[in-house]
């Protein structure tokens, strides 16, 4: 005897009509950055030249006895709620048969995965997960029309879950979001909106960097690509990019040493020792350096080494040493490297630790400390999408009264009050987007650029009243390292154009022109 378990509502015209050609579909899903050889290939295999788009609303009525209760938001759940909704017998059978009733056809590993790549024999591609709780979800998909022909939904479901994966484990959409890594990715690569707007990379402006690190010389317009396993040290002058220079690897076998530029030239920090440059790679000094981390500017010197964090009040004179326990720091020489460190000094002449774990700690001017964990004093707010997100931090000056800390939590400001406040619901409500990578400040536009979502650049005023989302004329989500840690790289060359990197190991240019024109006809975000 069949079991009521769903109720369910539907929109059939997200794209503006429920019945698409191929070409539609294509361009529909273009407008979420899902216009890649990943579509194509879908578009192939299930090779039907009509298809129907929805929305569809799922509110969980009974939960199985022996599960929570939850409704899940992947391409297995969908299919088992619509294959039980159909009006018709001969329209359900139909689509049984095609995709293997009963037959545990579905095999499912997310690791190396493709970000939209439904299960091999999965008819079903999903666009958008527009909402997610735990017994009520929707999402924007579309599948082959063939199954609606002659057939209706009906407005509730007697159908039980048709369509499982070979093996329990992968049974991912029934565990809860907090404690299912799979989950919480499959939703996060669905969660951007609809985006009318698009601009173009500069063709052929392209560096590839090693890892996760390079160096901007902001004094020469140059960028470096530190690589500890070679002989020699690539760098690119950012006016002539296409040419690749090279200098001696003063960081060979130091894979956490770090560069320094100067107008005058270089430092280059290894595990051992410090060398001075000049700007044509002279040695001008080298002296025996146990540095991991440094900063200085007219109020502060503060230097991090294997015994701890050495603070300088320039204007008091004043000196003090702190355990790396007292800052809540580690004595990983990686944790607090300037790739996963960053240190900084505010308007009221307090110095910003923040990196590793979430963690923030502020030392004022009488050398008082405040330790802070994003984490707990956010952890009721904290979206559970944002479990097991593995981001690098950022920590970004908008100013020296306003920062903002881009995590795996979440989006933080921090103000004059040096008290952090979430913004991340802020940003999701002008933006549609959840996971912001790096942020870098547009004097010009008097606006902030983000890198975000799925390949994805946006626009925001400094107050976060308006956004503006972009996706890219080229579109493609092939990199290997998509769906496991994310880091990015952001950066304005001298003559103003902005590079970029998310995903994958290369450095991509867009003109400032392609970015001030896309923007003066751009259209603003909205639910």
């Amino acid at each position: 005897m069949a079991t009521q378990i769903y109720e369910l509502g539907w929109n059939d015209t997200p794209a503006g009509k429920f019945r698409l050609s191929k070409p539609e579909i294509v361009a529909y899903v273009r407008h979420f950055g899902q216009d890649t050889k990943e579509l194509h290939e879908f578009l192939t295999r299930f090779d039907f030249e009509e298809w129907v788009c929805m929305e569809l609303f799922v509110d969980y009525v009974y939960g199985r006895v022996d599960k929570s209760g939850e409704v899940g938001s992947d391409a297995v759940e969908y299919l088992s709620i619509v294959s039980g909704t159909f009006f018709t017998e001969e329209a359900e059978l139909a689509l049984h048969n095609y995709v293997g009733f009963n037959k545990n056809k579905f095999e499912y590993n997310y690791t190396g995965s493709p970000p939209f790549a439904p299960f091999p024999d999965c008819p079903l591609w999903i666009i958008q997960i527009t909402s997610q709780k735990k017994q009520s979800s929707s999402a924007i998909f579309f599948m082959p029309a063939i199954w609606w022909k002659d057939a209706n939904m009906t407005s509730e479901s007697y159908a039980d879950t048709h369509y499982t994966v070979d093996w329990r484990g992968n049974e991912w959409y029934n565990g809860s979001f907090d404690k299912n890594q799979d989950r919480c990715t499959y939703w996060r690569n669905r969660i951007g909106s609809y985006a009318p707007n698009f601009i173009a990379r500069e063709s052929g402006a392209i560096i590839p960097f090693v890892y996760r690190d390079i160096h901007l010389d902001t004094f020469r317009n140059r960028v470096f690509i530190p690589d500890s396993r070679s002989e020699e040290m690539r760098y690119y002058d950012l006016s002539d990019f296409k040419t690749e220079h090279k200098t001696q690897n003063f960081l060979k076998d130091s894979e956490l040493g770090f560069i320094e530029s100067s107008a005058e030239g270089y430092r280059f920090y290894t595990d051992k020792k410090l060398l001075i440059t000049d700007a044509d790679f002279n040695v001008i000094s080298e002296s025996a350096s146990k540095i991991v981390n440094i900063y200085e500017d007219d109020f502060w010197k503060v230097v991090l080494d294997n015994k701890g964090v050495w603070m300088t009040n320039k204007e008091s004179g004043e000196e003090k040493r702190f355990k790396y326990s007292e800052l809540k720091l580690t004595t990983s020489i990686y944790s607090n490297n300037p790739n996963s460190l960053t240190i900084y000094v505010n308007a009221n002449r307090s110095v910003i630790f923040f990196g590793t774990q979430n963690l923030l700690s502020i030392v004022d001017t009488s050398f008082t400390v405040t330790n802070m964990s994003l984490e707990r004093l956010f952890k009721k707010e904290i979206a559970p999408y944002y479990y097991n997100n593995r981001q690098v931090r950022k920590f970004f000056a908008l100013s020296a009264e306003r920062q903002l800390l881009l995590t795996d939590s979440g989006v933080f400001e921090l103000g004059s009050d040096e008290k952090p406040k979430m913004i991340s619901q802020k940003l999701k409500e002008i933006t549609g987007e959840v996971l912001f990578y790096n942020a870098i400040k547009d004097d010009t536009l008097n606006g902030i650029w983000f890198v975000a979502g799925m390949d994805r650049l946006v626009f925001t005023d400094l107050n976060f009243e308006k956004g503006y989302v972009f996706n890219f004329t080229e579109q493609d989500l092939s990199d290997e390292y998509i769906n496991s840690y994310r880091w990015s790289q952001l950066f304005w060359d001298q003559d103003g154009d902005l590079w970029y990197s998310l995903f994958g190991q290369t450095l991509k240019k867009i003109a400032r022109k392609e970015l001030e024109s896309k923007l003066k006809t751009a259209i603003a975000f909205a639910k």
